[in-house]
């Protein structure tokens, strides 16, 4: 309500009602910071959040001296319970504290040489320190860089072999300390991504962190996901007691080793349920029940349990054509992931969430790799024979499409 006060409205803020609330409330302000409003404490920067009125008085009664439009920015000089003394246009007054909020102080440091940068936004990675100069490639958002050199408002990073300079506003310093946030510059191949120290998660709704005690990557990664540990990254980041650097559901992230096991305990029996049921399930909340790993499979990947006898079918026609397993890299994936997913990659990558095959199991994705590309033998072969054993690659993934996907296949059985 507060913010959409007209300014005829503003010139009878604050009612009786809101300032008697204002008036038990005062002994709260202390707490303000909470709540985001002005308060008793001594809070400078505020900004209004409806047209209102300066007075000439702490009261509803005291004369009106302008009006301050919404969004202004103003500085506090001192506070009366419900009222906050500011000025604005010449004039100095007093506003009511219930439409003022706290503007947070600016405690970012500016980033120098040596420092971690961590983009905010997509940057574009230039020749030279400047806006016009030549593109070299795009920096994605949450990236995190060294900083090589600083001049002029720009920080010199690498980016996948390419050494340029991006606005340094746009770069936020990463603390290096132990259990830090790791990104990895590297394009994206499989979800091993070359590892071998691997792992399961044992507990239901496991979690995949940034940091160490940090903000949740994912937090529904369903018992039995494979897990791979990153040793290298985990040094570079530094160690922590109960914490290993890991990659799983194809990101990358902090673990506690409490919620790991070395072994998966799923089962690899197709089942009893029908494709029918487990797409009644919500997308991306599949019970784990449902859920079976592929035996054949050294990662035990989690699919739908219906999935799974037709998959073996096929995998059994494509290692007598090619002499081994076909290799798999993703197939269920959780609504927390499609959500990350759909954050980093955007919708040319990842699907809405909420609407990928991935979230009922009914999908799986085979490694970024030459022969599973659209031009290797293993996607060709894989393209005019997996239909025989109900598992297709959609016409809006083909090469031209901008969804162009080789690596993955849907589930069209019943």
């Amino acid at each position: 309500m507060l913010a959409t006060l007209s300014p005829a409205q503003a010139q009878q803020a604050p009612s009786a009602s809101v300032q008697g609330s204002v008036a038990q409330a005062a002994a709260a302000h202390l707490v303000s910071q909470h709540t985001g409003k002005i308060g008793a404490a001594a809070v400078k920067s505020v900004q209004a959040t409806a047209n209102l009125n300066l007075r000439s008085n702490p009261s509803t009664s005291g004369k009106k001296l302008a009006l301050i439009p919404k969004g202004t920015k103003l500085t506090v000089g001192s506070t009366k319970p419900g009222w906050s003394q500011v000025r604005y246009a010449g004039k100095t007054g007093w506003a009511s504290s219930a439409y003022l909020r706290a503007v947070p102080k600016n405690t970012s440091k500016a980033i120098k040489r040596g420092d971690l940068g961590k983009s905010t936004v997509a940057l574009k990675l230039r020749r030279q320190a400047s806006t016009t100069s030549k593109a070299l490639a795009t920096v994605p958002n949450a990236g995190i860089y060294t900083v090589n050199k600083v001049s002029a408002g720009f920080s010199q990073i690498t980016s996948r072999g390419k050494t340029g300079w991006v606005q340094s506003k746009y770069l936020k310093v990463v603390a290096k300390k132990p259990g830090r946030e790791i990104y990895i510059d590297k394009k994206y191949t499989s979800n091993r991504a070359g590892l071998t120290d691997r792992y399961w998660t044992k507990v239901s709704g496991s979690d995949l962190h940034e940091s160490v005690k940090g903000k949740i990557r994912i937090g529904d990664i369903p018992r039995n996901s494979v897990v791979y540990r990153d040793k290298k990254m985990e040094k570079t980041a530094g160690s922590v007691k109960g914490w290993i650097f890991v990659r799983t559901q194809g990101m990358s992230g902090w673990m506690k080793t409490s919620q790991l096991a070395r072994k998966s305990t799923a089962t690899t029996k197709p089942g009893k349920y029908s494709v029918k049921t487990v797409l009644g399930q919500k997308n991306g909340k599949i019970p784990e029940r449902m859920l079976v790993a592929i035996g054949w499979d050294k990662e035990k990947t989690l699919i739908a349990a219906p999935a799974l006898k037709d998959l073996n079918r096929l995998n059994t026609a494509f290692k007598k054509k090619f002499g081994h397993n076909l290799d798999i890299d993703l197939a269920y994936r959780t609504r927390a992931t499609q959500d990350a997913y759909w954050v980093e990659l955007g919708p040319y990558v990842a699907a809405r969430p909420g609407t990928s095959n991935h979230g009922w199991g009914t999908a799986i994705d085979v490694p970024e790799t030459y022969n599973y590309s659209f031009r290797g033998k293993y996607h060709k072969w894989l393209k005019a024979n997996s239909k025989k054993f109900n598992w297709v690659h959609r016409k809006i993934l083909e090469e031209g499409s901008p969804y162009a996907e080789a690596w993955h296949f849907d589930y069209v059985g019943k």
